[in-house]
């Protein structure tokens, strides 16, 4: 499991120009960062459940590389 802290920062950009802007260090910038406390989550990175781990993937559609090929019908691939 992993724990994760909402932030946004906001920088003032200074150029006006169309040449792009590209930020390299932004503690040279005028920037300004919000933390949200009350927004941190804890996720899921590993299953220690294997029944688990193969039925949320049997369940996403979007996780085909996962699957075991074998059991796919022409459909699914």
């Amino acid at each position: 499991m992993h724990r994760y802290q909402p932030r946004i920062h906001l920088v003032r950009c200074r150029h006006t120009d169309d040449s792009g802007l590209h930020i390299t260090d932004l503690q040279k910038e005028e920037h300004k960062t919000f933390i949200f406390p009350e927004a941190i989550f804890t996720a899921v990175t590993a299953y220690q459940n294997q029944l688990i781990t193969r039925l949320k993937i049997d369940s996403n559609p979007f996780a085909k590389g996962f699957r075991d090929s074998s059991r796919l019908t022409d459909f699914d691939r």
